[in-house]
């Protein structure tokens, strides 16, 4: 028996061992990719890459005009470059012929007349794209060496705070990592998309949280901590991401007004064991929601059962014959932009594997039945807010063809909804969740192999694209 105790230490003493170092290996894996991806993928390749390149040029006062490299409009994809991939003089076009530096205000863009406010998440996104613009531009001043060095700096920043975050944080340590080693994740650190900046304020929101749950008291630091976090979400992040707040009146409730959040606890774990009154209340609280949904269909959509009819028949009937950049279910974790990456479907599947398999596997340190149902409100909450503004949303100037008719909902992607992934794992972390899958050293290994084959496979398979397709 005494031996048996004493290996069963050896073990979990070794398994620390491993997690202690996840963030040194993380941080080297994460660089090495995502300097691949900065280097060798397509200009534009992440969804709206003219944008983010002419708002984080224009930053930095110098706007110039993209049409001297073949691109008609501030738009999305890499249409224009195929020529140039397939025929050759790829360096020479992109990397040697400068850029035609034009003000903001004599050039033809809707809307790109003026920088962001300085408030808003557009801004905040892109301020380490646009200083990697200003260094690249002072090595040479031409569109490839900007956006090339701006990528790498973007791929150093972020890769670098994520390392400061997986090393602080007490519990889940290896959701951190599988997450921001996905190529949708990657691939957007590797690029001047604002997306990677609310992708890394929602892990350091969601550390702050696990570590003021695992250590059961928020000191003053901390609660300074959270503050500056939750105003960086507030300004810096996504809208969608901004429900994740709410959070805040949670941990208040619970380490500020203790006897307030011991009732709550207290009456929704004997509401969970009351199977009638949960049954009840169920069906009252999705009544509620439904009448609330309708409500706010009828007043922002002008059709409310259509809009109803839209999600439905968008998940029963497949309404596009190609993988789009709307394809939700490639692009929440495996592929960046679907209908450019040309990566197969196992690669999103294998991701959904990892991701089970990884929340599966992580230390159970939530005590509260309260917080695990908070956090799958809170998660579904966010979904909700993203489609109910997507619900009948049609690109500007793009013309209504037969499947937007019938119900095909455009402009939903997966990379709105990939960091709230990480509120899963206070539902799988419930200490009376039974599941729970050991071998975490087979796991980590696991998760760093499927990162190095399906990001290489990301770039092979884009490229292969650009050349033969």
């Amino acid at each position: 028996m005494k031996n048996r105790i004493e290996e069963e230490k050896i073990i979990s003493s070794s398994i620390n061992g491993k997690k202690s170092k996840l963030h040194k290996g993380y941080l080297i894996l994460s660089v090495l990719l995502g300097m691949i991806l900065a280097i060798g993928m397509p200009f534009f390749n992440e969804p709206d890459g003219q944008f983010h390149y002419v708002v984080s040029s224009n930053m930095v006062n110098l706007s110039n005009d993209i049409s001297a490299y073949g691109e008609v409009s501030i738009g999305t994809g890499i249409d224009q470059q195929l020529e140039v991939y397939q025929q050759g003089g790829y360096f020479q076009k992109y990397y040697l012929t400068r850029i035609v530096e034009m003000p903001m205000s004599k050039q033809p863009r809707q809307g790109l007349t003026e920088n962001p406010n300085i408030k808003s998440y557009n801004f905040l996104g892109h301020l380490i794209p646009a200083l990697g613009v200003w260094i690249g531009h002072k090595i040479y001043p031409s569109m490839g060496m900007m956006i090339t060095t701006a990528r790498l700096f973007s791929v150093l920043i972020n890769s670098l705070l994520m390392f400061l975050i997986i090393k602080s944080v007490k519990k889940g340590k290896m959701i951190f990592v599988a997450l921001s080693l996905t190529p949708v994740t990657l691939n957007s650190f590797a690029s001047l998309s604002y997306d990677s900046l609310s992708f890394v304020l929602v892990a350091w929101l969601i550390a702050i949280v696990i570590n003021s749950l695992v250590d059961q008291q928020i000191k003053w630091w901390r609660w300074l901590e959270l503050a500056v976090a939750s105003v960086a979400i507030y300004f810096g992040a996504k809208t969608n991401f901004k429900v994740l707040l709410l959070f805040i009146p949670v941990l208040i409730a619970m380490f500020v007004f203790p006897k307030l959040y011991q009732k709550l606890s207290r009456f929704f774990s004997d509401l969970w064991t009351n199977k009638k009154a949960l049954v009840l209340s169920l069906l009252v609280g999705l009544g509620l929601i439904f009448v609330i949904l309708i409500v706010l269909l009828g007043l922002r959509h002008n059709g409310i059962f259509y809009s109803i009819y839209r999600f439905i028949i968008n998940y029963v009937v497949n309404l596009r014959d190609y993988l789009s950049v709307s394809s939700v279910f490639y692009n929440l974790l495996g592929s960046p932009y679907p209908n450019i990456n040309y990566t197969p479907a196992w690669v999103s599947m294998i991701w959904y594997i990892v991701l089970f398999a990884v929340l599966l596997s992580e230390d159970k340190f939530i005590k509260s039945k309260f917080i695990s149902l908070t956090s799958m409100v809170i998660f579904l909450m966010g979904i909700a807010a993203v489609y109910y503004v997507y619900m009948t949303y049609t690109p500007t100037g793009a013309p209504v063809g037969n499947p937007t008719i019938l119900g095909q909902m455009q402009g939903l992607q997966g990379r709105y909804f990939t960091p709230t992934l990480f509120l899963l794992l206070f539902v799988t972390c419930y200490e009376k969740f039974k599941i729970k899958i050991n071998g975490q050293k087979g796991i980590l290994l696991f998760v760093m192999g499927i990162a190095v084959i399906t990001n290489v496979l990301l770039l092979f398979s884009t490229l292969f694209g650009a050349y033969y397709l």
